[in-house]
């Protein structure tokens, strides 16, 4: 029998809307907690979450209201965005406000072949290619919990993601090496 791996490459799961119900995919306190605490304690936003603010930030954002088009005037923000084609504009985001020396940090999937992840890449201080598959708690009808189909990064502007180097490899890019070493990579 021959298996198919179609699946994978199926553009309908890999680019749905930003607002398709499978969009939703809470961020684990074992990833957010050592952001948190990386962030001096508190996150003062989160610009794409659900009602009930899960990720405790002081300020949110909830659909219908547009987080990314909303002001991100926080000193630090974590960005937890749709994973279909709208990533790019998320990242756009993060760019322009760490650009105004805010510290975000964003999960994203780490599609390194891609231009969305190469263009947070080249702008980030910090990232950490995560060890293994984010496992986002939702239970399964087995019980086991949901894992994403994909490895997943943290992206970090205007901060150090050392601090969790537990969770995986932390690199630093090349521009962000530049900056602090006076212009030498």
């Amino acid at each position: 029998m021959t298996r198919s791996a179609a699946h994978r490459f199926d553009n309908d799961l890999r680019r749905r809307a930003e607002d398709h119900p499978d969009q939703t995919a809470l961020t684990p306190t074992y990833i957010l907690d050592p952001v948190r605490e990386m962030l001096g304690g508190t996150i003062e936003l989160d610009p794409c979450t659900t009602p009930d603010n899960p990720v405790d930030a002081v300020r949110f954002y909830t659909p219908p209201a547009d987080g990314a088009a909303e002001p991100w005037d926080a000193d630090t923000i974590w960005c937890n965005p749709p994973y279909g084609e709208a990533r790019a504009r998320w990242v756009n985001r993060c760019i322009e406000a760490a650009a105004f020396g805010r510290q975000v940090v964003l999960l994203i999937p780490a599609h390194t072949d891609t231009r969305t992840f190469q263009k947070a890449l080249e702008h980030a201080t910090t990232a950490l290619l995560i060890r293994g598959r984010v496992k986002f708690g939702l239970p399964r009808a087995n019980g086991r919990q949901v894992a994403a189909s994909h490895p997943s990064a943290l992206i970090a502007w205007n901060a150090d993601l050392a601090r969790c180097a537990h969770l995986g490899l932390v690199i630093k890019p090349a521009v962000a090496q530049a900056d602090l070493f006076g212009g030498a990579a």
